[in-house]
């Protein structure tokens, strides 16, 4: 079994990310699902894609920095 990479982070070289709403730091894991149609499908079958990304808490605001590029 392999042990994950440790890295040394300086925390105190952070900054919590807040929401850009309420101003909570703290997030939940949440999921985005796009459809893919059919026929763009490489198995010629509609797929869902889960997008996972980060909601607020709080208010479940999710920052615009948390979503993908293309949405």
């Amino acid at each position: 079994m392999t042990k994950p990479p440790q890295f040394n982070i300086d925390f105190s070289q952070t900054h919590p990310l807040k929401c850009d709403e309420c101003g909570n730091q703290y997030f939940n894991e949440v999921l985005m699902i796009r459809k893919l149609s059919a026929l763009l499908s490489p198995t010629g079958q509609a797929a869902l894609i889960p997008i996972p990304m980060y909601a607020c808490s709080n208010c479940r605001h999710v920052n615009e920095e948390f979503l993908p590029e293309d949405q």
